[in-house]
């Protein structure tokens, strides 16, 4: 968005320090990045407090009970082997009975609260899903339309989207994991601790490799992940060529099916041959650290069957102490894998909070102004707009005039930049060089919301809602979303209502093929809803791109003629290539590669006998065999 400007700053200025802000916000990760790791795992507990704190909390206290239980365990076991023991054989089971009993309901207490631990995971991993993806979709509703031209915004938004759906899981059962871990190691080394010192340092250091091996491990992983974003990206992209609807009548005329298929299936064979490569050192990581676990663990084993020969430890203690072991190294291999996946989420959570931290940015360069409602005159002055993926301007130094109450028209050839200016005038675009008034109010220091509530817009390449047909017109102005009369009144003047009313379920009817019961239109039939949807916005300022490029003569003439009536007292800025409907337009302006060459009224640029001259004769040649002027063919008049 572009920011406000200070006094003495320069509309160029301006553009480019937004420019420049756009792009630091969004570069690639580097290795230095990497290295905060402890900073993101500190920042993945405070997702997933702020998305669930009553469920963090309520899992936290129920790890701890587990923990607890686990100790509980441990020493009524080794309560009941000492009573055993010391009973001999002619112990009555009476007497040992209630420590039974004791080990039981400990058993069972832990199995219900780990019962419900799991349960509750699954709402927790939800909540942070949803908060994870939400503020992606802030950042990306939030950042200017130019960002869609770069493929490293592409990329970032990529990694931000997949790790936001999946790395939360992860990270839920990575925090819970580690707590769970932690606090029934707690309670075991207490345990042990009370047994033999010893142990609990000699199977504490056993486990270390391991950990070691897992934070590597998710290293080659991540790395991996980076590699493959711009190629998932594109894979992703054939697949939708070959599986969604708009592709699929050219892809079987052009017989694409095979030839697709083969750059996907090279892009998948590329990414499975480095998958590989990568499994294959994971697992050589994995197997040295098992080892060195192993051998370590052994060892501690062994002392403490020494411990026991030598007479240096009782059995019934001897025996609580191997099981603590055992469980121990168990829930220390547990913690091992957690914070491997910890660390390894906390690795992806770069990209994700990258990407999100850079709302704050967006927000404070985002400027404030307030537009005025209405205009009674729209001054471009020399505005040069470039996207970053081309290497010369699409608009250089255009500047023109719209009054109030004008039909104002843009001609030219494909790639003169009449859709660039548009956008531009629509508040969706800052130019880099020159500003755009509303009775000299610069729209850069105007807060772009406001600036695209007073306009209404329908570009060439409009959306279809797979929504109802009053949900499809009815978004055009939201706030009035339920004004079914109005709605219908649109409908009308676009010329949608005779089709609409004859579906099944009426303006209720789904629209798209999609989902069950929905009904699909023609290309016209849709460019007239879309129409609709700009006429129920009622705003002062219409822009409409090509609004008859699917409709056929007759279908435009009508339109047009409604467009007469509909833009009395506001003002209309038509795109068309054909130039019979643009021929009464109170001024046109005639663009080619970026510059404007021509304006006037018809009448006075058909006299110059310049570009749009020529260009009216190519069209108006159709008509070579009709008595009338070629002029007189389709039109509307003020």
């Amino acid at each position: 968005m572009s920011p406000s400007r200070g006094k003495g700053e320069s509309p160029e200025s301006n553009a480019q320090t937004s420019k420049f802000n756009l792009d630091e916000m969004f570069l690639p990760v580097t290795q230095k990045q990497l290295r905060r790791v402890p900073r993101l795992i500190r920042v993945s507990f405070h997702i997933v407090w702020r998305a669930a704190p009553r469920e963090f909390a309520f899992l936290a206290i129920v790890q701890f009970i587990a923990g607890i239980g686990i100790a509980l365990q441990l020493l009524a076991g080794r309560k009941v082997l000492a009573e055993v023991l010391a009973s001999g054989d002619e112990g009555r089971f009476g007497d040992v009975l209630p420590s039974v009993i004791l080990l039981a309901v400990v058993t069972a207490i832990v199995a219900f609260v780990n019962l419900a631990r799991v349960e509750r995971q699954r709402i927790l991993s939800e909540l942070v899903s949803r908060y994870a993806m939400n503020r992606v979709l802030d950042v990306s509703t939030a950042v200017d339309l130019l960002a869609y031209e770069s493929p490293a915004f592409h990329d970032r938004l990529q990694r931000a989207q997949v790790n936001a759906a999946t790395r939360p899981l992860q990270m839920v059962n990575g925090v819970m994991g580690v707590l769970g871990a932690l606090f029934t190691i707690a309670g075991i080394a207490g345990a042990l601790l009370f047994l033999e010192p010893l142990f609990l340092l000699l199977v504490s250091f056993a486990y270390l490799p391991v950990w070691f091996a897992a934070t590597r491990a998710s290293k080659v992983v991540y790395d991996f992940s980076v590699v493959q974003t711009e190629r998932d990206r594109r894979r992703a992209y054939l697949f939708h060529i070959l599986t969604r609807k708009e592709e699929a009548t050219e892809v079987r005329s052009f017989g694409l099916f095979e030839f697709l298929r083969s750059r996907y299936d090279r892009l998948y064979d590329e990414k499975i041959a480095e998958l590989r490569g990568v499994v294959r050192r994971r697992l050589i990581l994995g197997l040295l650290g098992g080892l060195l676990t192993s051998l370590l663990t052994a060892g501690t084993i062994a002392l403490l069957v020494w411990f026991v020969t030598s007479g240096r430890m009782p059995l019934s203690e001897a025996g609580a102490a191997a099981a603590a072991i055992v469980l121990l190294g168990q829930r220390l291999q547990a913690l091992s894998g957690s914070a491997g996946s910890l660390y390894e989420g906390a690795l992806f959570m770069e990209d994700f909070t990258n990407f999100v931290d850079a709302l704050p940015a967006l927000r404070a360069t985002r400027a404030t102004g307030v537009p005025p409602r209405s205009f009674s005159t729209l001054d471009v002055k020399n505005v040069t707009f470039e996207y970053p993926s081309r290497s010369s301007p699409s608009l250089r130094g255009v500047s023109l005039t719209v009054n109030k109450g004008e039909i104002v028209a843009l001609v030219g050839e494909n790639g003169s930049g009449k859709t660039t200016l548009a956008k531009i005038l629509a508040g969706l675009y800052t130019p880099q060089l020159g500003r755009v008034t509303w009775d000299g109010v610069d729209l850069a220091t105007c807060d772009p919301d406001l600036i695209r509530d007073s306009v209404a817009v329908i570009f060439q390449d409009f959306a279809r809602y797979h929504l109802t047909a009053a949900e499809n017109i009815g978004i055009g102005r939201h706030e009035r979303y339920d004004d079914r009369t109005g709605i219908v009144a649109a409908a009308c003047q676009a010329g949608a209502d005779s089709y609409v009313s004859a579906l099944e379920q009426g303006y209720d009817t789904k629209l798209g093929p999609q989902f069950f019961g929905g009904s699909d239109l023609s290309v016209g039939q849709w460019q007239r809803v879309a129409l609709a949807r700009a006429f129920f916005r009622d705003t002062p300022f219409i822009i409409l791109d090509e609004p008859t490029a699917a409709l056929d003569a007759r279908a435009e003439y009508e339109l047009f003629e409604r467009i007469r009536t509909l833009g009395e007292g506001r003002t209309v800025l038509l795109i068309s290539h054909r130039f019979s409907s643009v021929r009464s337009a109170d001024r046109i302006y005639v663009l080619d590669g970026g510059v404007i060459v021509e304006e006037g009224t018809h009448v006075d640029l058909m006299a110059r006998r310049g570009l749009y001259a020529d260009l009216f004769t190519l069209q108006a040649a159709a008509y070579a065999e009709d008595d009338r002027d070629p002029s007189d063919a389709i039109g509307w008049r003020r």
